[in-house]
């Protein structure tokens, strides 16, 4: 019977070992047993006998323990990274459009002062005292009393 081959045996081990999932796991894979199979050839074109030279680049690569710790270490970081730039980022940008919803909800229930439309004696009553503030059309105070009480007041053809 025939001994296993050291590269898949290690390769077993890596796999049973990674933490990682889906596609990151078999490149993980793929580029592990792509550099033992380097390796094992490099050994071979040296003379030696093919299940030594597999032996040897499995060896040389390190304990599969230790190197799925180092991967799924890095994974861990690479989430961590992720988690610590993203959440602050959707954070401000919940706030921000919190904020603009806010101001927006606030703003829609409010008419201007000038806009607000008057009870029709209110009207009647500004109508008749438009001659009351002869400076209205102005800037000065009576203009000022005259906006308060009555509305903005349009120029009159007198």
């Amino acid at each position: 019977m025939q001994a296993a081959d050291p590269i898949d045996a290690y390769l077993r081990e890596l796999n049973h070992r990674l933490r990682v999932r889906g596609r990151r796991r078999r490149r993980i894979l793929a580029e592990v047993r792509a550099h033992l199979l380097d390796a094992a050839e490099a050994e071979r074109l040296t003379g030696t006998e093919q299940a030594v030279a597999a032996q040897r680049a499995a060896a040389r690569f390190g304990r599969a323990a230790e190197n799925a710790g180092q991967f799924n270490a890095l994974a861990a970081r690479r989430g961590a990274v992720l988690r610590r730039t993203l959440v602050p980022w959707i954070a401000a940008v919940a706030l921000t459009l919190m904020a603009t919803a806010t101001v927006w909800a606030s703003r829609a229930g409010m008419v201007p002062l000038q806009q607000a439309p008057a009870h029709p004696s209110l009207r009647l009553r500004c109508s008749q005292r438009a001659g009351a503030f002869p400076a209205a059309r102005g800037s000065g105070l009576n203009a000022r009393r005259a906006r308060l009480a009555c509305g903005p007041v349009e120029a009159s053809g007198r």
